[in-house]
């Protein structure tokens, strides 16, 4: 019965991004390892992913690539931190730019700590397909997705 729901829960989550498969997300990570995780299930739903290895790439690439349909932003990574990262993309003027902590910390005041900092939102890791899912339908908003043939590429 337990696999029988959760496979309806992963089914209502891949229904919920089927109207914004094809956004384009910055993934924001320094670990290898969370990176190809993370990238292969944004990419296999059907994604655009770039990755930036640390939180000042991150806004480098906010301000000078096309526009972003959601940042999945690591809160501990080298260089710049996610919190600081985002405080200055917020800075730049990319107030409507969706972006979301993925973190090992769990506890409310991280939490808080990311919300406080300008952040849309908070994932726990690992990333839970589903959870990440059910957050990227609830921030990307389908007007805005440009289609694209090349859906699921990575860069």
């Amino acid at each position: 019965m337990a696999a029988k729901d959760a496979q309806s829960g992963m089914d209502q989550a891949k229904e919920s991004i089927k109207d914004v498969v094809g956004a384009r997300i910055l993934l924001v990570e320094d670990n290898d390892m969370n990176q190809l995780v993370a990238s292969r299930i944004l990419g296999n739903a059907g994604f655009l992913v770039t990755i930036a290895g640390n939180g000042a790439i991150g806004v480098d690439m906010v301000k000078n690539e096309e526009p972003f349909d959601l940042a999945l932003m690591n809160i501990q990574i080298p260089v710049m931190d996610g919190v600081t990262a985002t405080r200055q993309i917020r800075e730049l003027g990319f107030k409507d730019l969706p972006i979301v902590a993925i973190t090992a910390h769990a506890m409310s005041s991280d939490r808080e700590l990311s919300l406080n900092a300008g952040m849309n939102d908070h994932i726990n890791k690992p990333i839970n397909a589903q959870e990440l899912f059910l957050t990227l339908a609830k921030w990307i908003q389908p007007k805005n997705v440009a289609k694209s043939e090349s859906s699921g590429q990575t860069s």
